[in-house]
């Protein structure tokens, strides 16, 4: 059980780390997580949000993509963490927080499906599946 949360966070773990690689880079010279449209990069340059004149919609754009990818690394970071070194603890003095993984894995998923491409997906429902595969044995 412990073996498949570490292996369920991993995909979470590298998809995190690729965002984070991909934005840092797209901040002054944007190729991967910029929009294909050269003309619309530059409005986003240009336009602030309605919330603040503070930021520009780039900053934003790029704040947000920095953030997410941060926080994925941290979600599989913990699990890793907790698997590896308080996994039986766990297990024995709160079980239903094995369930927490899966089911934010799962919100990942979906979200992928629904707002994203393929290979969110595929590493996410891979994810997902293996942190379930995990918890389930903990409930019987």
């Amino acid at each position: 059980m412990r073996y498949l949360f570490i292996a369920g966070a991993v995909p979470f773990l590298i998809l995190g780390l690729v965002h984070v690689i991909y934005s840092v880079p797209d901040e002054r010279r944007p190729y991967r997580i910029a929009p294909r449209d050269a003309e619309l990069v530059e409005r986003m340059r240009a336009g602030t949000l309605i919330l603040t004149r503070q930021t520009t919609v780039w900053r934003a754009w790029i704040g947000f993509n920095l953030s997410h990818g941060l926080g994925i690394v941290l979600f599989a970071g913990i699990l890793i963490h907790g698997a590896a070194l308080h996994f039986d603890a766990v297990r024995s003095a709160a079980p239903e927080l094995l369930f927490a993984a899966p089911v934010i894995a799962s919100l990942y998923f979906f979200m992928s499906l629904r707002y994203w491409f393929r290979i969110p997906a595929i590493g996410s429902g891979i994810g997902a599946t293996l942190l379930l595969a995990g918890a389930i044995p903990v409930a019987i």
